[in-house]
C-alpha cells in the first residue's frame, strides 16, 4: 500500500508541463521523509520504475479524438480503488474529473488546484465544459492546495471552500550541469544575447506577442529562443517556420538542459494571458535574471519588481520593458528571499495531508514508507 498516489503528471523526470515540474521537484521529498509515493503516469512519459525512491508505474492509453487522458484518469480511479492508498494526491483539475467516485469509495483525496483550465482558449467548448465538471466536483475534496491567493478566494466564492490552502511553488537551486552547458553550445548561444522564453506553443501563452515585439527592436544582434513543446499544432506551426534565422522556437526541452538557457540569457519573458503560477519565472528568478511578465493577475500576485511587468498582449509595452532590461537589467532581477524553496513546499504540503490523515506522518515513519 502506498502512503501517496499521486495522480495527473504525465510523467518525471523532464516531461513538459507545471504539474510534471512540481510531481519531479516535490515528491522525492517525500520519500526522503520516509514516505511510499507511488506516482502513476501515462506509459510515453514513463521510462524507468523508480525516480529518486518514487516508485513509478504507466497506464496504457488510447490515443485517440483526444481521449487519452480521460482513459488515464479512469484507468487510475480503478488502480486506486483497489490498490487502496492511504491518501490520493490529484495533481490537476482535470485529475478530479472522477472526485466523486474517489469519495463514494472510501477514499481521502486532495487536490492541487494550479491551472484554472476553463479559461484557456486552447480548449474547446467540449474541454471546457469538462474542467467546469471537474471543478464542480472539487467540493468533494478532503483538501484543496491553490498555488495562489486568487484561486483560494475563487474557489471560496464559488463553492464557499473551507478546506483549502495556499501553496505556491518553490525556487530551483541555480545549478548547470555540463549536459546543460554542452546543449547551449550546440544550439551555438554560448556567448550570444538572447531573449529567452519557455512554455508550451499555446494561443494563452501569447507568443505572437512576443515575436512582433522582438521583430520591432530591430537589433541584428539579438536573439530570441523559446523552448516549448507544440500544444496547439496548427497554432505552433507559424512560429516553426519562422523565417528570421535570429528566432529560434526549439520546441520540447528536457527540463534537465534548460538551466543554461536560463543562465546565459539577457532577459526572460513571461506574455502569457492566462496563468496559474509560473514555473518558468521562478526558474529564470532562481538563476537571477532579469525577469518581465504580462500584468495578469497570477503574475501580479508574485510581487516582482514593478519594472518586469508590461501590459498584457501589447506588443509596444513589451518592446519597451525588453529595451530597458537590455540596459538596465538590474532593476528587473526579483529578489530571491520572497519565494519558498522547495523543501519548505514540501513540508506546508505534508501539514495538508497531516490535517487530512493526522496518523500519516506516524505510520509512514513506523514502516519506514514499506508496507
Amino acid at each position: 500500500m502506498s502512503d501517496i498516489l499521486v495522480i495527473g503528471a504525465r510523467g518525471i523526470p523532464d516531461a513538459e508541463g507545471g504539474a510534471e515540474k512540481h510531481a519531479e521537484r516535490l515528491f522525492p521529498l517525500f520519500v526522503e521523509r520516509g514516505y511510499n509515493v507511488t506516482l502513476l503516469g501515462i506509459s510515453r512519459f514513463i521510462h524507468a520504475r523508480t525516480y529518486l525512491g518514487v516508485e513509478l508505474r504507466s497506464l496504457p492509453t488510447v490515443p485517440f479524438a483526444g481521449t487519452d487522458k480521460l482513459v488515464y484518469h479512469f484507468l487510475a480511479f480503478v488502480y486506486a480503488a483497489i490498490s487502496r492508498p492511504r491518501l490520493v494526491h490529484l495533481q490537476g483539475l482535470n485529475s478530479a474529473l472522477f472526485l466523486l467516485l474517489y469519495k463514494l469509495v472510501g477514499l481521502k483525496v486532495v487536490v492541487r488546484y494550479g491551472s484554472c483550465d476553463h479559461e484557456y482558449t486552447k480548449w474547446g467548448m467540449l474541454g471546457r465544459l469538462g474542467f467546469r465538471l471537474c471543478e464542480h466536483q472539487i467540493r468533494f475534496a478532503d483538501h484543496v492546495i491553490a498555488v495562489s491567493r486568487k484561486y483560494k478566494q475563487t474557489l471560496q466564492q464559488r463553492y464557499g471552500l473551507e478546506q483549502i490552502s495556499i501553496i505556491p511553488n518553490g525556487l530551483d537551486r541555480s545549478e548547470v550541469a555540463e549536459p546543460s552547458r554542452a546543449f547551449l553550445r550546440s544550439l551555438g548561444l554560448d556567448g550570444a544575447r538572447y531573449v529567452l522564453a519557455v512554455g508550451r506553443i499555446t494561443v494563452d501563452k501569447d507568443y505572437a506577442t512576443l515575436v512582433e515585439a522582438f521583430e520591432d527592436l530591430g537589433d541584428p544582434d539579438l536573439f530570441l529562443v523559446v523552448a516549448g513543446g507544440a500544444d496547439e499544432k496548427g497554432h505552433a506551426d507559424q512560429f516553426f517556420a519562422h523565417p528570421d534565422k535570429r528566432i529560434r522556437f526549439l520546441g520540447c526541452v528536457d527540463r534537465s538542459l534548460l538551466p543554461a538557457l536560463y543562465c546565459n540569457c539577457a532577459a526572460y519573458v513571461n506574455c502569457s494571458r492566462h496563468e496559474g503560477l509560473s514555473n518558468a519565472i521562478l526558474e529564470a528568478i532562481s538563476h537571477g535574471r532579469p525577469v518581465i511578465a504580462s500584468d495578469i493577475a497570477a503574475n501580479r500576485e508574485m510581487r516582482l519588481p514593478a519594472a518586469c511587468y508590461f501590459k498584457t498582449a501589447s506588443a509596444a509595452a513589451l518592446r519597451q520593458r525588453i529595451a530597458r532590461a537590455l540596459v538596465e537589467p538590474e532593476h528587473f532581477i526579483a529578489d530571491k528571499t520572497h519565494f519558498r524553496t522547495w523543501h519548505e513546499v514540501c513540508l506546508q504540503t505534508e501539514q495538508v495531508y497531516q490535517r487530512v490523515l493526522p496518523d500519516l506522518a506516524e505510520r509512514a515513519a513506523l514502516t519506514g514508507g514499506r508496507d
